[in-house]
């Protein structure tokens, strides 16, 4: 087998012999066969086609009672979502202990048909996943919200890698009918959307989970004269920031009007998913005690009013009979409150770095709460995504999440600072999480995983294209993260001063410009691979050039960032402030139109302005 397969499966035992995908040949469905089976049955006569040539045709047997060739679908005994996969030179059997398992069973014959093409070496194979829950939450609220069309897309390309669990992570994104004023010019979602989505996920086996802020991370609601009013901390009437709308807005936990606010949000976003969860988030709660409840939190500490309106929210979510999930991050810094959590309530245990240690998964386990562990893509703030610290990362929440029993991986890709990078660079740390959450023990390594994401995902059949993007994440310092905090101090925002001088201090000329030597010239290679690849993944190959050669024009902005901090002419412009400034402004006509081409308009007039405001101080003007 020219790869290995994604995710690696539990049991693989090679055998003599081949079997030939003939014209005579039908794919052939259990009698009893599952509600949704004849749409993966098409789907997989049509991966058939596309590697042989040949279009089997479907038709149903009786168990047991099948012709001597063809692929036969089945239903026999195991534990959830498991099956088996036999290949032998006359036919092909999968049998799957549910419907789940059988789906999972055919999206392991549909990558090696891509490896193997219509000739498939005899093998059997035996699987099941380590993990329960095997998720992925996307970030639709920081800027980009993706169109119907796109959030289909990604339930597609999850299920193929046997993902279960969809979060999309939502602030004021979705239209309440009391937020026109929090949602009015930002192209929320509809219920409608949502409704749409659930019933298509669940036909792939994917459970939408809905999540929703209900306690921090509310700028955009309480920034409005509707809701200002419960706000923990009043605005000072600044103009929209980034960075504030990253760490401020906090609920007013001592008015009543905050718990009302949250359980009319509830009320209205909790029917129109079929799941039996509900993510609250309660993350990051920075403004809380530190301002109307100063004297409260002095008195009681801000743990017990953490917690204390936390258990509201949960209860409001239980008497529909729902499962919790909150985001662990603030209660691991109360640990002595741990107990109050009413039972079945689950943390969702995040660390993002590559470094991760396991005392937050170790805290949950001894205090008997069920956590999922929650890494990430590490695709915001950039272009092109940090592909080595996002494997390092999974890699070790997933073992410490086996080592103490998480029931489930919740992949996270977050947009921060205006969800810059386009979907496609954040696919292959979902497969990585994917890879992870179903057989952590044999994920493969790091290149393995890359040339197999390159070949199955991607249609590269070089099996480049993620190293390639990889040269580029480790070349490239400058994100955009540290452009946005440059900008932002520029327009008075002090947030970040110490962490940007650092940055910028840690960079030399030289490695800037090879990060933009590096960047161009993966830019050049991905283009040469965008002929080689099927259509449905040219949008992907358009998605990663752009986003490479937008990293080679945050290096050559970086050259003159350094400089101007230090006071003195760079020893190495790539470009001058006027060209690079034009750079960016063609550039952007790119960005705008693949944006465009997956998301609603939402906030894309943010990034329009701010690399504006960035072209005029290239120019020489005020911001």
């Amino acid at each position: 087998m020219s790869g290995r397969l994604l995710p690696n499966p539990q049991s693989m035992t090679e055998m003599t012999g081949r079997f030939q995908l003939r014209p005579e040949m039908r794919i052939l469905l259990d009698a009893a066969y599952p509600a949704g089976l004849l749409e993966t049955a098409l789907t997989l006569q049509r991966e058939a086609a596309a590697a042989s040539g040949i279009r089997p045709a479907l038709g149903r047997a009786f168990t047991g009672r099948t012709e001597p060739y063809g692929i036969v679908l089945t239903m026999a005994g195991g534990p959830p979502e498991s099956y088996t996969l036999s290949i032998e030179p006359a036919a092909v059997l999968i049998a799957g202990a549910d419907a789940a398992g059988l789906f999972y069973g055919v999206q392991t014959l549909r990558q090696l048909f891509r490896l193997e093409g219509g000739e498939l070496a005899c093998r059997k194979i035996a699987d099941y996943p380590a993990f329960r829950y095997r998720g992925f939450m996307h970030d639709v609220t920081r800027g980009k919200v993706p169109t119907l069309a796109t959030l289909k897309e990604l339930a597609d390309r999850m299920a193929f890698y046997k993902l279960n669990q969809l979060q999309l992570y939502i602030e004021h994104s979705f239209a309440f009918g009391s937020q026109s004023e929090v949602w009015m010019g930002q192209d929320p979602l509809t219920a409608e959307e949502i409704l749409r989505l659930d019933a298509y996920c669940r036909e792939r086996h994917i459970e939408l989970v809905p999540c929703l802020s209900t306690f921090g991370h509310l700028y955009q609601v309480l920034r409005t004269q509707s809701f200002a009013e419960l706000n923990e901390l009043p605005g000072d009437g600044r103009d929209y920031s980034w960075i504030d709308r990253q760490h401020h807005h906090t609920l007013d936990v001592s008015n009543p009007g905050s718990i009302a606010f949250v359980k009319g949000m509830i009320d209205e976003f909790l029917p129109l998913f079929t799941s039996d969860k509900f993510n609250i988030c309660c993350d990051e709660t920075f403004d809380l005690g530190e301002g109307k409840n100063r004297e409260l939190a002095a008195k009681v500490g801000k743990g017990r009013l953490y917690v204390d309106f936390l258990k509201q929210i949960i209860a409001h979510v239980q008497s529909y009979g729902k499962q919790v999930l909150f985001w662990g991050d603030i209660i691991l810094n109360h640990a002595e409150l741990l107990p109050e959590l009413p039972p079945e309530v689950v943390a969702l245990n995040w660390n993002y770095s590559a470094e991760a240690t396991p005392e937050g998964t170790r805290t949950f386990a001894a205090h008997r709460i069920p956590q999922y562990v929650c890494p990430a893509v590490d695709a915001w703030d950039r272009l092109i995504a940090n592909l080595e610290g996002s494997f390092r990362n999974i890699a070790k929440m997933a073992g410490y999440g086996r080592e103490y029993q998480a029931l489930g991986v919740l992949n996270t890709d977050w947009g921060d600072h205006g969800h810059i990078q386009p979907l496609a660079a954040s696919i292959p740390g979902m497969i990585y999480g994917a890879a992870f959450s179903w057989n952590p023990a044999e994920p493969g390594t790091q290149p393995e995983l890359g040339a197999a994401i390159a070949r199955i995902e991607f249609g590269d059949a070089t099996g480049q294209l993620l190293e390639i993007l990889d040269d580029i994440s480790r070349k490239a310092p400058v994100t955009w993260c540290d452009i946005d905090l440059w900008y932002e101090r520029r327009c008075g925002q002090t947030w970040g001063e110490a962490m940007l001088r650092q940055t910028i201090a840690g960079w030399t000329e030289r490695a800037l410009a090879e990060g933009y030597a590096a960047a161009q010239r993966g830019a050049e290679r991905i283009a040469a691979l965008t002929g080689r690849v099927p259509d449905e993944r040219q949008l992907d190959l358009r998605e990663l050039q752009m986003a490479a050669r937008g990293t080679a024009l945050f290096q050559a902005l970086g050259i003159w960032i350094k400089s101007a901090e230090e006071g003195r002419p760079p020893e190495q412009a790539i470009l001058s402030p006027g060209a690079l400034a034009a750079a960016f402004e063609n550039w952007f006509g790119e960005y705008a139109e693949l944006w465009r081409a997956r998301n609603k308009e939402s906030e894309l007039y943010r990034i329009r302005e701010f690399l504006a405001g960035v072209c005029r101080v290239l120019r020489g003007g005020k911001v």
